[in-house]
């Protein structure tokens, strides 16, 4: 990997590290604002804990994966690929849920579509620029 690539791609894979482990934590700590931004009520414990281990277990998990990735140069690849692929993921899921969908979203959802388009298209660029 040449200097030039390092200096864009690691910032890039601590940014969505951080990322990752900021909405976990802020999904563990406040579930019901959150929640309530995407109509999710978490009106039972099996609802409560479920949306803490999805929104916030799960997002903090990962994030923890990508630190570890950014911390070493030769795990760069790895970590954007992997980022890539869950905001890809996530974005697919949204693309589908939209096409199946009985009805119309709140417009935040279009939101975080594009969001997580744009962060997956910037994680497989960067992961390409990292392997030269």
């Amino acid at each position: 990997m040449t200097r030039n690539a390092v200096q864009i791609t690691r910032p890039l894979l601590w940014l969505a590290a951080i990322i990752f482990v900021g909405i976990g934590i802020a999904f563990l700590l406040w579930p019901v604002p959150l929640g309530g931004m995407v109509e999710i009520p978490l009106q039972s414990p099996t609802a409560w804990i479920d949306f803490l281990a999805t929104y916030g277990g799960l997002q903090l998990g990962f994030g923890v994966f990508l630190v570890m990735c950014a911390r070493r140069p030769e795990r760069t690849r790895v970590g954007l690929l992997a980022a890539g692929c869950a905001l890809a993921g996530f974005a697919g899921g949204r693309i589908y849920g939209l096409a199946t969908a009985a009805g119309a979203p709140k417009p935040i959802i279009y939101g975080y579509l594009a969001l997580e388009l744009s962060g997956a298209a910037v994680a497989f660029w960067a992961a390409g620029r990292s392997s030269r």
